[in-house]
């Protein structure tokens, strides 16, 4: 009976060791099931934050550009011959020594320029040399200069045409991809494992 009690006894805990060696091996698998879901759960969520972080600086690039071009175009519409004087200007700073120089805009600028084209001729020692044309169909703001190799053009319209073909291309390089459905909801975790646990093997000492 001592040898049936001690075989028994050494029964009983060989299977409480291999039932705990098992129920260790499950639940490591289950943390790391759980760890992979998460992770996946995290790339899933950062993907969708970056697309809609991508989004957002879209938009904000769209607003900027079109409240630019509002603002440009309000400030043109109040105060034309700003635009046109500093053409002018600029080109005056290098072209003192040109016998002559053509500034073509709109009919209705000749007038409220005359006066500024004449002040700026003298102070660049220029007197009688800017000839001041009105151009039929020319824009208000608008305006060519012209000297004997070259000449110069201020278009607001083309100018706009370009800033927005490249703001049109920096959005596209920005634009986030198209979101996978429901990228930002977390995946529905593993349904519950309900396969009976392993029992001891074995009765248990005294039984």
């Amino acid at each position: 009976e001592a040898d049936i009690a001690a075989a028994r006894a050494e029964g009983y805990a060989q299977g409480h060791a291999d039932g705990e060696k098992e129920a260790a091996a499950r639940t490591d698998g289950e943390i790391a099931a759980t760890l992979q879901n998460l992770a996946a759960s995290a790339a899933s969520l950062l993907s969708a934050l970056e697309a809609k972080t991508a989004g957002l600086e879209a938009e904000a690039v769209n607003l900027a550009h079109e409240t630019a071009k509002r603002l440009a175009a309000a400030s043109i519409a109040a105060r034309p011959e700003t635009e046109i004087e500093a053409v002018l200007r600029e080109c005056l700073s290098h072209l003192n020594r040109e016998p002559h120089i053509l500034l073509r805009v709109a009919p209705s600028m000749v007038d409220r320029l005359k006066e500024t084209v004449d002040r700026m001729a003298m102070e660049r020692g220029m007197s009688g040399r800017i000839i001041l044309l009105g151009e039929p169909g020319m824009a208000e703001g608008n305006c060519t200069v012209e000297w004997a190799d070259g000449g110069v053009t201020r278009d607001y319209d083309a100018m706009l045409a370009r800033i927005d073909t490249t703001v049109a291309r920096y959005i596209e390089t920005i634009a986030p991809a198209p979101a996978e459905p429901n990228a930002l909801e977390m995946p529905e975790p593993d349904a519950p494992d309900n396969t009976p646990r392993s029992t001891p093997h074995g009765d248990a000492p005294g039984a």
